[in-house]
């Protein structure tokens, strides 16, 4: 949906419930377009990768085992 800044700013609730649905609101203000959209929940600093990661492999313990670390261990 396009809009001038001065229809956005008089009818904000109404283009928060837009966004807040999913619409894409492009703002236009001398010469230059703005993008106001719902922000997607994220799930964490790694929520990009849920559901990609096969974690059925892995071995128990420590991926790299005790007497490799030497000093580092104690």
């Amino acid at each position: 949906m396009k809009t001038n800044i001065r229809a956005f700013q008089r009818d904000f609730p109404r283009m928060r419930r837009l966004a807040a649905a999913g619409t894409v609101i492009i703002v236009e203000s001398e010469g230059q377009s703005f993008e106001f959209r719902r922000r997607r929940a994220g799930t964490g600093v790694l929520g990009c990768m849920t559901g990609r990661a096969k974690l059925g492999k892995l071995r128990d313990g420590p991926a790299i085992p005790l007497e490799e670390w030497g000093a580092l261990a104690q």
